[in-house]
């Protein structure tokens, strides 16, 4: 047996052969055409368009048979790639100025937005570069004589292996047989992982040239909870995986029952549970896991997704139709956060020798009033549809804050000028996600309407340490009583300034983690939608009284790694604890 290690992006096991998908690149061939053959060219492009619309509109429609109208919404962010004014006008100006081929030209103005995309340094909007691949080859394929046998799923029940699968790809395989995706390319936030995850399937993504070399038939376990592969697998693993594969079941059902009911702990302590979300057909999700709202909407996607700024009315459509969809519910809006690992050059957010001590977040938005505005307003506009709230990145002070905060009131008496509807007042609050805001807390509380500390990058800066740097990697201690004593701190000026206190970063969505946030003192715990039910079970189960004691050895302890082996006996002593109670009843 062989083991590889990739990148978990749909949870689940699986057992069985594998069947490998290869989908043959079609390289546009340059060919120099004359001037008399420029009009016949622009109409075999807008032909071979038309043709992979028509192709994808057909896949959408599979899409909300099978699953449902949210998943379809992927291959719908592909047609508004089709239909983008900017890929029209650069493919036909290259035919007309460089008299090159309709395919050849098409191409080149393809690779161009590629090419922005890969300059781009946050790994979730790299990874959209699938679709636009996927666009090329379509439009390509619909070209007279370049159409390849389409797709086939697996005759038996198999575990797709592929380099790469296009979200087209997932849809024309459909659903029956397939037991999980193996794949060397994507990322936990692709639009396949998100699929796989739809389907509820496991995937295992990023396994680097593992899942190209598995044969046809081989058999392959996946765990796409820990995202290991392993091949050929002996009989105990088999056998464990058979087991672990019941027990998710059995797991699953009980979570899912938890859909509707509240996380309050036995003596009656409630904490809202939220979903961050990055893209809005996350909402489906979000709402399937039982999130009361949205904790974090991540509103960069919006912008990286166009290669230009969105309008305001862009900007106000679709935050208009998130909030819609949420039905009720609240959504956190957090402004546009470039800079850093989220580089963007046509915001004129440059690369830098230290991006994350540079100009990003906050930073960026008051350097950039206009567009920081344009924002704004598209967001109270939104508002008129239900709940909204207003989040800040990178705050380091009270000066910031008020500055932010008297761009509020601008873009309030612009619409109102305008006579545009808008929701009013909002709640406005702040990321703490830097040393300076845990310090001044008490200070920034006086002056907005709640917190969400920001863990990933209150981790970083307060340790020390590039979270993506492996060398320091080890350094990432959510534990560290820095870190435990600084949230700690967060929540105690909120409550004193009468302001709720939440958190949206990673430690949100750790399970071993829920009853250190629960005595703490949180209210709002804000997760990715799997990790929902996983949290409010904990919480269900814990007493507040309980979950504040833990945090006060906790708080004792010297080092991270002592932290780390407590609560690790706790948490095993209340699963022992818990098992005895369940076997005596």
């Amino acid at each position: 047996m062989r083991t590889y290690a990739g990148i978990a992006a749909s949870p689940g096991y699986a057992l069985g052969p594998v069947y490998p998908v290869a989908r043959r690149v079609i390289r546009a061939s340059r060919r120099v055409i004359t001037d008399a053959d420029v009009p016949a060219e622009i109409e075999r492009f807008r032909a071979a368009v038309r043709k992979a619309r028509d192709q994808i509109q057909a896949l959408v429609k599979r899409l909300d048979t099978e699953l449902g109208s949210d998943e379809g919404e992927i291959l719908g962010s592909q047609l508004l790639i089709l239909e983008d004014e900017l890929v029209w006008d650069a493919t036909q100006a290259v035919i007309r100025l460089e008299r090159i081929n309709a395919e050849a030209a098409f191409s080149r103005a393809v690779g161009d937005i590629i090419a922005r995309f890969m300059q781009m340094e946050d790994q979730t909007f790299r990874e959209r570069i699938t679709d636009l691949k996927d666009v090329e080859q379509r439009v390509l394929r619909a070209f007279p004589g370049h159409a390849p046998a389409a797709l086939q799923p697996p005759p038996e029940p198999a575990i797709v292996s592929a380099g790469n699968l296009a979200p087209s790809d997932t849809a024309a395989l459909g659903r029956t047989n397939i037991l999980g995706f193996v794949m060397d390319e994507g990322g936990s936030t692709s639009h396949v992982a998100i699929l796989a995850r739809s389907l509820g399937v496991p995937a295992v993504v990023g396994l680097r040239g593992q899942a190209v070399r598995l044969r046809a038939g081989q058999e392959v376990a996946i765990d796409g909870n820990e995202g290991r592969l392993m091949v050929e697998p002996d009989s105990a693993t088999r056998d464990q995986l058979l087991l672990l594969t019941r027990k998710q079941v059995v797991v699953n059902q009980k979570l899912a029952k938890l859909k509707d009911l509240p996380a309050v702990t036995p003596d009656g302590h409630r904490v809202r549970m939220m979903a961050n979300i990055e893209v809005p057909l996350e909402v489906s999700e979000a709402l399937a896991r039982g999130a009361e709202g949205i904790g974090l909407l991540r509103t960069e996607y919006l912008f990286f997704q166009h290669g230009t700024i969105p309008t305001e009315d862009e900007q106000t459509a679709v935050y208009g139709e998130v909030v819609r969809r949420m039905a009720g519910r609240p959504v956190v809006f957090r402004t546009l956060d470039v800079g850093g690992d989220k580089v963007s050059d046509y915001l004129g957010a440059k690369r830098e020798y230290n991006p994350f001590l540079g100009w990003r977040g906050i930073r960026f938005s008051l350097a950039n009033r206009a567009l920081f505005k344009t924002q704004i307003k598209a967001i109270y506009r939104a508002s008129a549809e239900g709940p909204t709230k207003l989040m800040f990145p990178m705050i380091t002070g009270v000066d910031e804050l008020r500055q932010a905060k008297g761009v509020c009131e601008e873009a309030l008496a612009e619409l109102a000028a305008e006579g545009a509807a808008h929701g009013r007042p909002l709640e406005v609050g702040i990321m703490v996600e830097t040393p300076s805001a845990v310090l001044a807390a008490d200070l920034l509380a006086a002056e907005c309407d709640f917190f969400s500390v920001g863990s990933n990058d209150l981790i970083q800066y307060t340790l020390a340490m590039d979270r993506g740097n492996a060398r320091v990697s080890y350094l990432y201690q959510p534990l560290h009583p820095a870190i435990l004593r600084s949230i700690a701190q967060v929540v105690a000026a909120g409550h004193a300034a009468g302001i709720w206190v939440g958190i949206c970063g990673e430690m949100g969505s750790e399970t071993r983690l829920a009853e250190v946030l629960l005595g703490l003192g949180l209210d709002e715990i804000s997760t990715h939608g799997a990790a929902l039910p996983k949290i409010k079970q904990v919480i269900r189960w814990t007493g507040l009284d309980e979950a504040r004691k833990l945090v006060a050895e906790l708080m004792e302890l010297a080092t991270a790694g002592e932290a780390n082996e407590h609560l690790a006996a706790y948490i095993a002593e209340r699963k022992r604890a818990r098992q005895e109670t369940e076997q005596e009843s």
